[in-house]
């Protein structure tokens, strides 16, 4: 079972982006932001109204592939989704051609697994293992 949980958007600068959009939701951010060594980016979360999260993506590097997905106009570019155990939502994902790209450990989910895949209509999606027991 997939459990929304947020939508990845990239921006030029996360600090920009906060002023923005914290007083657009009339929120605060729910995280710090957070260096992501796999993926070469630092993450922020906030919370949307309605629920879920906004994961605000800065590139560190322009030769990232974030970056480069920025300079086309990609900015609002996954979408993430809890999964009690990741080995079986990857099989049932595989079962309906979803793509497979990678599996990394993030520090924006206490070194968590999680995975990209393309859906068959090449939509970007995350998947994030839960912790034992949950889905938050």
């Amino acid at each position: 079972m997939l459990v929304f949980h947020h939508i990845g958007c990239l921006v030029e600068n996360i600090e920009d982006s906060l002023g923005i959009y914290t007083k657009l939701y009339q929120t605060a951010p729910v995280s710090d932001k957070i260096f992501i060594s796999s993926q070469g980016v630092y993450v922020c979360f906030i919370e949307m109204p309605g629920g879920g999260l906004m994961e605000l993506v800065e590139p560190v590097d322009e030769d990232s592939i974030v970056a480069r997905l920025k300079r086309k106009g990609f900015t609002y570019y996954h979408i993430g989704y809890m999964v009690a155990d990741m080995d079986v939502a990857l099989a049932e994902l595989d079962t309906m051609n979803f793509k497979f790209l990678s599996v990394f450990h993030s520090e924006a989910f206490n070194n968590r697994r999680c995975a990209f895949l393309y859906s068959p209509d090449m939509h970007l999606v995350e998947l994030i293992e839960a912790e034992l027991g949950t889905l938050a």
